[in-house]
């Protein structure tokens, strides 16, 4: 199916259109089961939620990610060699009108049809018994020589975990959760699943993959957030179709690929990632994990630096899930980018680190966006230092290593340490600016002792520029944003502007830019606008060497009801109106005001221009560790032509 054709194809007007021949086979299937067996059952765990139940207005249209699905997996399947056993609920409403909202239902997908099944009552999407009783009935009723999972919803990581049932207060189910119910399921069927696919967000992590090991051999999930489209149902059935003797890293690798092509025809290739795990490798992770912050944790309390240290590496990790806000952080980090990042530190036990990843991870997608995804990914505490007691507290009752949670507890108490604000000093005797007498150009430099420079993760500049009011009013400060204009000398503890009195521009209009995070080699931005009307943070890639930007992708943020990442990235495209909003401050209030509307055109130009005439205010933001900021004092200056 491609993005402009109708999702709703299998509903054929109305739940009446069911034909008395699909009843009745419904009815059969539901009751006995079957005595031929398929060589693949693939169950399918569908909470709709808000994926499927928004509503828009403008197209008085619901979402429908579902349905869409659902009907990608009816066009892929043929024969009878693979079925497909959907559970569906979690979901006020659907945008069809075979699925009831009120209920959850099961279906059967075979040979290009969809046959209902039966009604189950309401039941919680994020109760551990709901998944053992739909696993346990699909197996049964429907045997295979193999058997596949795939979890349809949003995810949230290590800490939250996976769905959002929309009847029952948004519970979703943690991994412990997802553990008991897979568990109980196990012990009462003995049937190991092929593989387990998480078509949700940032569930490719360390923890998942090792604690639904005994349930599964392989699994395939996405460390970073997944776009709304999902993967590719119709490709990735039909090929299994075609080839059903396919073990499960021949499946997650289809799966991988498809959802790759998949994005690219949505034009949302740019911030992908997804990886196939053997989990009967993910024993030896955990193992040489653990064995490596046993190392760390033995050193990083006696000497601060050595925390310093650890915590460089920490910082510069790919991290996922989108979030401008450090409060709407997963916190989830890369295991492989930490890892080579603290190897220098701790080489053998990282050495080994890296070895068992590399045979754990036995296929992966990354994309320009998202450069340095191995396939498994950790949490990790970080940025989210206002919910870090709350999240841990979560995490250490998941049911994961001991060892892991015991050093997360070290390096957060390490963090919150209560360190003072950085002494910056300004240096005597210089002026920012142009000089009057030979028009070269003075800097604005500060100076910081190069020790506390060790505690530094970042120095950013600031720009906010003045605003005229014409009624005479207090004139507000506007702000644009953080960006790199900083030119550091660490050992002599030397910071000073690179400033040009330059700023990024979208098409010829200016844009406030929050700068998330640096590699080596990238600068990960992002541009809060009100795109058509709704609020979205836009993210661009900024490629260091080449000199150029990239937009990725529009994104929501956290939902408030949820707490879950919104799944779906935006694709930023010709005719859509974006207000830039600029964060501004007075003595007495602040807030957001939009900038100057303008319509993306048939290309998307970014690139840096002189900022217009007028008084700005330059100055330095420290960034430490523990998420500390120390401002510099502001230096004002005067752009003219």
């Amino acid at each position: 199916m491609t993005p402009d054709e109708d999702s709703t194809d299998f509903v054929a007007g109305s739940e009446d259109a069911r034909t008395s021949e699909q009843e009745e086979y419904a009815g059969t299937a539901a009751n006995d089961p079957l005595d031929n067996q398929a060589e693949y059952t693939i169950l399918v765990y569908m909470n709709g939620s808000d994926l499927e139940s928004a509503y828009d207005e403008e197209s008085d249209a619901r979402d429908g990610a579902a349905t869409a699905d659902l009907d990608e997996m009816i066009s892929g399947t043929s024969g009878e060699r693979v079925r497909v056993v959907v559970e569906t609920g979690g979901t006020l409403a659907w945008a069809n009108t075979v699925v009831d909202g009120e209920q959850n239902q099961r279906w059967l997908i075979e040979n290009g049809e969809l046959y209902h099944l039966e009604d189950v009552g309401r039941r919680n999407i994020g109760d551990a018994d709901t998944l053992t009783d739909f696993v346990v009935w699909g197996t049964t009723h429907y045997p295979a020589e193999k058997y596949g999972l795939i979890m349809w919803n949003h995810g949230g990581g290590s800490v939250l975990g996976f769905g959002s049932d929309e009847w029952y207060d948004y519970d979703s189910l943690t991994l412990d959760e997802l553990v008991a119910g897979l568990d109980e399921a196990f012990a009462q069927t003995g049937e190991q699943f092929e593989l387990i696919g998480f078509d949700a967000c940032l569930m490719a992590n360390v923890e998942t993959a090792f604690m639904l090991s005994p349930y599964s051999r392989y699994m395939v999930a996405s460390e970073e957030l997944e776009p709304g489209h999902g993967w590719d149902y119709a490709a990735v059935f039909d090929r299994l179709s075609e080839q059903p003797g396919a073990n499960g890293a021949q499946l997650g690798q289809w799966i991988a690929d498809t959802y790759q092509a998949h994005a690219v025809d949505y034009g949302q290739e740019k911030n992908i990632t997804l990886s196939v795990i053997d989990m009967a490798q993910t024993g030896n992770v955990v193992v040489a994990l653990e064995a490596l912050v046993d190392e760390a944790a033995s050193v990083i309390s006696v000497d601060r630096s050595n925390f310093y240290r650890f915590a460089n590496g920490r910082s510069r990790a790919e991290e996922y899930g989108g979030a401008s806000s450090p409060d709407e952080s997963s916190d989830m980090v890369d295991l492989l980018a930490l890892t080579r990042n603290v190897a220098e530190l701790y080489p053998e036990t990282a050495e080994n680190l890296e070895d068992a990843l590399q045979k754990a991870v036995i296929y992966n997608v990354n994309s320009v966006g998202r450069p340095d995804a191995a396939g498994l990914s950790i949490y990790f505490p970080h940025r989210n230092k206002a919910n870090f007691e709350d999240n841990l507290q979560l995490f250490s009752n998941i049911g994961f290593s001991q060892t892991y949670v015991s050093f997360l507890e070290q390096y957060v108490n390490e963090m919150l340490d209560g360190e003072d604000a950085v002494n910056v000093t300004m240096r005597d005797g210089l002026e920012f600016g142009y000089s009057e007498d030979d028009d070269e150009y003075a800097p604005y430099e500060v100076y910081v002792d190069p020790y506390e420079l060790e505690r530094i993760e970042q120095i950013y500049a600031i720009v906010s520029m003045y605003v005229s009011e014409e009624d005479g009013d207090e004139s507000p400060m506007l702000y644009l944003g953080y960006d790199h204009y900083v030119d550091v000398d660490w050992e002599q503890g030397i910071i000073r502007d690179d400033f040009t009195g330059e700023w990024l521009m979208w098409d010829g209009n200016f844009v406030t830019l929050e700068l998330l995070t640096q590699g080596e080699d990238y600068i990960r931005y992002a541009i809060p606008v009100k795109l058509n009307g709704k609020d979205m943070d836009i993210l661009v890639h900024y490629d260091i060497e080449q000199g150029s930007f990239e937009v990725l992708g529009a994104w929501g943020g956290l939902s408030g009801e949820t707490g879950m990442p919104d799944k779906n990235m935006i694709p930023v495209q010709r005719g859509d109106e974006i207000i830039p909003q600029f964060y501004y401050y007075t003595d007495t209030e602040d807030g957001y005001v939009d900038g100057d509307a303008f319509t993306v055109g048939a290309t998307i130009e970014l690139a840096y221009d002189f900022l217009p005439n007028g008084s700005y205010l330059y100055g330095f933001s420290l960034v430490d560790y523990a998420g500390n900021e120390t401002l510099t004092d502001f230096i004002e200056f005067e752009l003219e032509d």
